[in-house]
């Protein structure tokens, strides 16, 4: 148990959200949260359901996501390890205004409200030093719709195969490259478009000599034109 909160509370220091919080804020989230774990395709929260707290993910991947008025998916962030999910009703209040999925075998650390707020309540710092990452979150999802507002989805495509290669720690590989770990119709929802098109942004992107694909995994022959295409 002593090892536990000791892990949670050098997970919970590298996250923004909590990046500014002292040692013993970070010992006082810890003391109310719990590891839990998930199956792949397991279902974490539907649209709708009461709101009882938000997750930092540790291991896995998740997909979270809602359906358009005619029924179809449409993938909101996926979610890698050392980010949060479900955080935005925290303060908003409201239910999950979201669906959310394991898309792999996941372990996540939960943090319910009602405890969290308490302590926030007894030390109103910790909300105040919270603000810059949620900003950081909002601009993320600003420009993740301005991006398919604005951008074609071969550039869309590009800004994302950069995002994976920087996360993979390949960027600086003679040939970086990154595995492909969800469904492409989960990264064509994501990007706001549709399978088809996205193997068709694909096709263009190897037909013109910037990538390689192999499997899973997508080598990139010419880094300098993805990252002028992913502008």
């Amino acid at each position: 148990m002593f090892n536990e909160e000791i892990n949670k509370k050098e997970t919970l220091r590298s996250i923004p959200l909590f990046a500014e919080l002292s040692i013993q804020q970070l010992r006082n989230i810890t003391s109310i949260s719990s590891l839990v774990k998930f199956s792949k395709h397991q279902i974490i929260f539907r649209e709708g359901d009461f709101y009882r707290g938000f997750y930092v993910l540790l291991k896995g991947m998740v997909k979270v996501y809602r359906y358009t008025l005619d029924g179809k998916e449409s993938v909101v962030h996926i979610v890698k390890p050392l980010n949060t999910f479900a955080d935005i009703p925290l303060f908003e209040g409201g239910d999950y205004p979201v669906n959310a999925e394991a898309i792999e075998e996941s372990i996540a650390i939960f943090i319910p409200k009602d405890k969290f707020l308490e302590i926030i309540r007894s030390e109103p710092e910790i909300a105040l030093k919270m603000l810059a990452g949620f900003a950081k979150r909002l601009k993320a999802l600003v420009n993740q719709l301005e991006d398919i507002s604005l951008k074609e989805v071969p550039n869309r495509l590009a800004k994302y195969l950069l995002n994976e290669i920087k996360v993979a720690g390949t960027e600086n590989y003679p040939e970086p490259f990154v595995k492909l770990s969800v469904p492409k119709s989960t990264i064509a929802s994501y990007l706001g478009t549709i399978t088809e098109t996205l193997s068709r942004a694909f096709k263009k992107l190897q037909d013109d000599e910037i990538i390689r694909v192999n499997g899973k995994k997508i080598f990139v022959n010419d880094i300098k034109k993805l990252r002028e295409l992913a502008k």
